[in-house]
């Protein structure tokens, strides 16, 4: 996800203004924050790590998503989206925002983890023999394709009940995060897929990687990440599937301050 964490940074530059933005994304550049990241640097940079025990499944995957990683980086921040800006308008178009001007957003990560003792191999998109072939979009916002309505992000009341319409989000599934010895298979957006011990890192500085709360009353709610929920004929086979496909964490959205 190297490319799509520099595409995030420069849309976040860009709701700042031409002057503002320049100079945040200088001082990004001299942090070494736009330079492509060590595969798990971040995770490395954690307290708490989300430790999985890989089990025999069969050769199949079993995938679930990182709680502490899911938790650590949630907050809320006010954001503005210019029509004039491309970046703003894809997300606008996409309907992963309500608006133009200022929107309230929930951002966090979500790493997508492989638990199973088999590899996901999703493969080449482009192969007309792939089984997963026809699940493919083109992500014009993050410029590459995805596997459509991978996941769900929704909001919810603390008696789980929905305070927000969720958005589903694609996926381009490839090795970010080492969570085992396991060495990396090399997947990546050509050939995607997940090797056993392995996630698949989604930064909140993506665009769309995030939940437009405007106009949701402050307060305390639940974020509910749900995975694998594609259409069934391109769902994965998780054999035993061991681990949780849904990830609850608890969510504040604090009082919007005047502006």
């Amino acid at each position: 996800m190297n490319t799509d964490l520099r595409h995030g940074f420069l849309a976040l530059a860009g709701g700042f203004g031409k002057g503002v933005g320049r100079a945040l994304l200088a001082a990004l550049a001299l942090a070494g924050c736009l330079a492509p990241p060590a595969a798990h640097a971040a995770r490395n940079a954690l307290d708490n790590r989300y430790e999985i025990s890989v089990y025999d499944n069969g050769g199949k995957p079993d995938l679930t998503v990182d709680p502490i990683r899911l938790k650590s980086q949630l907050n809320v921040i006010d954001r503005y989206f210019d029509p004039a800006n491309a970046s703003d308008r894809c997300a606008y178009e996409e309907g992963a925002v309500g608006g133009y001007g200022w929107r309230r957003l929930m951002v966090f990560d979500v790493v997508i983890v492989n638990a199973g003792g088999g590899d996901l191999v999703v493969g080449d998109r482009s192969d007309p023999a792939n089984p997963y072939a026809g699940a493919f979009y083109f992500d014009p916002c993050h410029g590459h394709y995805h596997l459509a309505g991978f996941s769900e992000y929704r909001l919810l009341y603390q008696d789980g009940n929905a305070a927000q319409v969720g958005r589903k989000q694609g996926f381009c599934f490839e090795d970010s995060f080492k969570y085992t010895d396991h060495p990396s298979n090399g997947y990546h957006c050509g050939y995607q897929g997940i090797t056993s011990g392995w996630g698949d890192w989604y930064y909140k500085q993506l665009p769309g990687q995030w939940i437009d709360v405007t106009g949701v009353p402050e307060g305390n709610y639940l974020l509910e990440v749900e995975i694998n929920i594609q259409d069934p004929k391109y769902r994965f086979d998780e054999g035993e599937n061991r681990y949780p496909n849904t990830t609850r964490t608890p969510a504040e959205i604090p009082k919007r301050r005047t502006r």
